[in-house]
C-alpha cells in the first residue's frame, strides 16, 4: 500500500510538474482540448503504478551479509534437513501473557492510519463545502433551459457555472447582463456539461484526497481546471474573428470576481490564469496541429515521469552469500578432490567408504536467478532439479548448450523434460549466477580448494536441468501424522487459493527467542484456539520474517489430547503449511504456538479453508 502511495505520487507529480511549467507553450503548440487530455494522462498516473526495471547504480550493502561473510553464524536448522517432528509427549500449558497476542500497530501501520485519516478529512472538506453551497443553489427558481438543462439565477453566485452530477443544471448570478454575454455564458457552461467536466473535477478532487501530503497534487487540481477552461475556449472561438474573440474575452474578464467549491464549473479565474487564457484564445488561429508531434511528447512526458519513479524504487543488487541467494556444489571435507568430483558425477570413488551420491534436490529460484534462501526471502520463479553429470554422456543423451561465464566454457545440458527451457532467460542468470558465486566461494570452517573443485567439475562434466516446475504447478510434500492426520509445506505462491471458513490470525507478532524443551511447543500462541471440524483444512502463510529472525519455529497443538501434532524448528519466510486432521481428531481443538532465533517480528496469516 505505502510502495503504491509513494510511487504513483512520483510518477503523477513529475508529469504534473512538466505540464505545468510548459502549459502555456504546449496549448499554444497543440490546443487546448489536447493539453486537456494530456492532464487526464498525468491525474491516472497518480493512481495506475507504472515502473520498468531500472539497475542500480551501486550494489546493495547489508552489514548483517557483510558479517556473515567475515565471521561464523548460525542459522537454525537447514532447510534440506529440517524435518517435521512428530510427538505424542503432553504440551505444556502455556502461561496467561502468551495465550493471546496484543497486536502492536507497526510503523507502516501507523503510516497508512494517518494517511486514511488525512484522505478522509480532505473529503469531508470538499464534499461538506460543495453540499452547503449546493443546498443554497438549490432553491432558486428555473428562469431558462438550455437542451434539457435548467437555467437558474442566484444570489449566491458572482459568475456562470455549471453544478450537479447527476441532474446538473446552469446558475446565472443576479445581475445585470447583456443579451449577447448571456448567450456566451450559457454556451461556455453547456460546452463544459457536453465534456462532463464535473466529473473529471470530481475525479480530480479524489487523486487530490488520496495524495492530500504531496503539495504538487493541489497544483495538480488547480491546472486540470485551467486547462478545462482552455478547451471550452477552443471549442468557442473556433472560427472566430479577432473582434469576437476580444467580446468573448470581455465576458469572460467581467465574472472574474469569485472564487467556488472546487466540485464547480465556473468563469471566476486568478489574474495570471486569465492572462493565460487570454492570450491562448488570441493566438488560436496561428497555432500549429503537429499531432504526430504531441502524440511523441506526451509519451515523453509519461516515460520520464515512470523512469523517475522507478529510479527511486530501484532495488540495489545485494552481492550473493551463502545463505543469501549463492548456489554451492556441496564437496565432502572426508574425500580428496577426485573423491568429490567422481562422487557429485555419481562414480563410486575408490577412496569413499560408502557409494553415495549428494544431490542438490529441489531448488527454488527467484526472477533474478538467486536461490529463495534465509537472507533472499523472494518469491520463486521456478522449482528445478539439477545435477552435474559427466560430460560426455550428458552430451550425448541430452540437448546442450555451452556458456562462457567468467571466462570458463561450461556445458549446459536438459532433459527431454526441461527441453523448453535450454535458452530461458533466468536459467541463464541462475547458472552465471552459481558459477560466478561458486568460483570466488570460501568454506571458513574447512581448508579445501573450492575453486579448484569446481573447475574440475566445469572441465569435464556438464551442468544437467532434470527438471523445471513453474509456481502455479508447485506441489504440497505431504507427510502423514501418527493420528491418521496430513501435514503439508511448499513455497507460497500467487496461485495458492485462499478461500477461507474462518480466519485465526493475521497480524505481524513480536516472536519471544526460542525456548527449547526439545518438543517445540513453547512460545508464543498465535491467534485464539480453534477447532478444526469434518472437511476443514488449516493453512499457516508465513508471510514475512527479519534478517535477525529469518526462521522461526513453528507448532501445532492438540489442545484436546495434549499432542504436539506438528514442529518445524526452521520453518521459513515465503512457506504455506498445511494441516488437516486424522479421522480421530474431528472437531478437536488446536492452536499455534511460535518463537524465534531471536526474538523480532514475523508476519503469519491463519486460517482453515
Amino acid at each position: 500500500m505505502i510502495k503504491w502511495l509513494l510511487m504513483t505520487t512520483i510518477t503523477g507529480s513529475v508529469a504534473s510538474l512538466l505540464l505545468i511549467l510548459l502549459r502555456t507553450k504546449l496549448a499554444a503548440k497543440f490546443g487546448g482540448r489536447w493539453y486537456y487530455c494530456v492532464c487526464l494522462i498525468t491525474l491516472l498516473l497518480f493512481i495506475i503504478p507504472l515502473s520498468v526495471n531500472v539497475p542500480a547504480i551501486q550494489p546493495g550493502f547489508s552489514l548483517f551479509e557483510e558479517r556473515i561473510n567475515s565471521e561464523p553464524v548460525t542459522v537454525g536448522v537447514s532447510k534440506d534437513t529440517a524435518g517435521m517432528s512428530m510427538s505424542n509427549q503432553p504440551a505444556k500449558a502455556s502461561t496467561s501473557s502468551e495465550s493471546f497476542v496484543y497486536p502492536i500497530p507497526t510503523l507502516s501501520q501507523w503510516i497508512i492510519g494517518i494517511w486514511l485519516f488525512g484522505c478522509c478529512f480532505m473529503m469531508y472538506r470538499y464534499f461538506s463545502g460543495y453540499i452547503r453551497f449546493k443546498r443554497q443553489i438549490i432553491q432558486s427558481n428555473p428562469i431558462d433551459s438550455v437542451e434539457h438543462l435548467r437555467v437558474v439565477v442566484s444570489d449566491y453566485v458572482d459568475s456562470p457555472m455549471i453544478i450537479g452530477f447527476f441532474k446538473p443544471f446552469i446558475v446565472i448570478p443576479n445581475a445585470k447582463m447583456n443579451t449577447e454575454d448571456y448567450k456566451l455564458a450559457l454556451q461556455h457552461e453547456w460546452i463544459h456539461y457536453k465534456q462532463r467536466d464535473v466529473w473529471v473535477k470530481l475525479f480530480a478532487v479524489l487523486v487530490n484526497c488520496l495524495h492530500w501530503f504531496n503539495p504538487v497534487s493541489y497544483l495538480a487540481l488547480a491546472n486540470i481546471g485551467e486547462a478545462c477552461e482552455y478547451s471550452v475556449d477552443e471549442q468557442i472561438t473556433k472560427g472566430l474573428k479577432t473582434a469576437e474573440k476580444k467580446r468573448y474575452s470581455e465576458m469572460i474578464l467581467h465574472f472574474a470576481s469569485s472564487m467556488s467549491p472546487v466540485l464547480n464549473s465556473n468563469l471566476a479565474l486568478h489574474k495570471k490564469q486569465l492572462y493565460r487564457r487570454f492570450a491562448l484564445i488570441m493566438k488560436r488561429n496561428t497555432r500549429s496541429r503537429q499531432m504526430s508531434l504531441g502524440i511523441i511528447i506526451v509519451v515523453l512526458i509519461v516515460a520520464v515521469s515512470v523512469f523517475s519513479s522507478s529510479i527511486a524504487f530501484a532495488k540495489t543488487s545485494k552481492p550473493l552469500t551463502e545463505f543469501g541467494g549463492g548456489i554451492r556444489t556441496y564437496y565432502n571435507t572426508s574425500l580428496n578432490l577426485e573423491g568429490n568430483v567422481q562422487s557429485t558425477f555419481g562414480i563410486n570413488s575408490s577412496t569413499a567408504k560408502i557409494g553415495v551420491r549428494v544431490t542438490s534436490g529441489d531448488l527454488y529460484i527467484d526472477a533474478d536467478g538467486r536461490k529463495v534462501d534465509y537472507f533472499n526471502r523472494t518469491e520463486p520463479y521456478y522449482k528445478l532439479v539439477h545435477q552435474w553429470q559427466e560430460k560426455e554422456t550428458a552430451v550425448a543423451n541430452m540437448t546442450n548448450k555451452t556458456l562462457s561465464i567468467e571466462g570458463h566454457t561450461v556445458t549446459v545440458a536438459v532433459s527431454d523434460q526441461a527441453k523448453a527451457y535450454l535458452d530461458d532467460k533466468v536459467i541463464k542468470q541462475m547458472i552465471v549466477n552459481q558459477i560466478t558465486f561458486e568460483l570466488a566461494y570460501k568454506n571458513k570452517y574447512s581448508n579445501y580448494d573450492h575453486q579448484a573443485f569446481i573447475n574440475e567439475l566445469i572441465k569435464r562434466g556438464a551442468y544437467v536441468i532434470e527438471e523445471v516446475v513453474t509456481p502455479e504447478q508447485f506441489t504440497f510434500n505431504l507427510s502423514k501424522t501418527p493420528n491418521g492426520g496430513v501435514i503439508g509445506t511448499k513455497p507460497l505462491t500467487p496461485y495458492d487459493t485462499k478461500v477461507k471458513i474462518k480466519d485465526i490470525f493475521k497480524e505481524k507478532a513480536k516472536l519471544p527467542k526460542t525456548m527449547d524443551n526439545g518438543q517445540g511447543n513453547q512460545g508464543l500462541q498465535l491467534g485464539k484456539t480453534f477447532i478444526i471440524t469434518n472437511g476443514e483444512t488449516l493453512a499457516i502463510d508465513i508471510k514475512e520474517t527479519t534478517d535477525k529472525m529469518p526462521t522461526i519455529s513453528l507448532a501445532i497443538v492438540n489442545e484436546t489430547t495434549g499432542q504436539l501434532v506438528y514442529w518445524n524448528p526452521a520453518a521459513i519466510s515465503g512457506e504455506r503449511i498445511i494441516f488437516t486432521p486424522g479421522e480421530k481428531e474431528d472437531f478437536h481443538s488446536f492452536k499455534v504456538v511460535a518463537s524465534g532465533e531471536e526474538k523480532d517480528n514475523a508476519s503469519v496469516e491463519i486460517f482453515t479453508f
